[in-house]
């Protein structure tokens, strides 16, 4: 395979990379607030889980967000 063959492949293939971890991350923020399910179990999830689970309010504030 020649090398300017080679760089372009390369190139696409980054760009492939790129595009579907942009897409992959994008769906995970668009439903970021999935800790907020658990609120009502706050007091049994948070040992498990090593951290404070969002306020009340912020989940009240994510759950209004539009889903794009």
């Amino acid at each position: 395979m020649p090398p300017r063959q080679r760089e372009q492949m390369r190139l696409l293939l980054l760009a492939a990379v790129l595009l579907l971890g942009s897409f992959q991350l994008g769906r995970l923020s668009e439903r970021a607030y999935w800790p907020c399910r658990l609120r009502p179990l706050a007091p049994l999830v948070e040992p498990l889980l090593g951290r404070k689970l969002p306020s009340p309010q912020l989940c009240a504030l994510l759950e209004r967000l539009p889903p794009f």
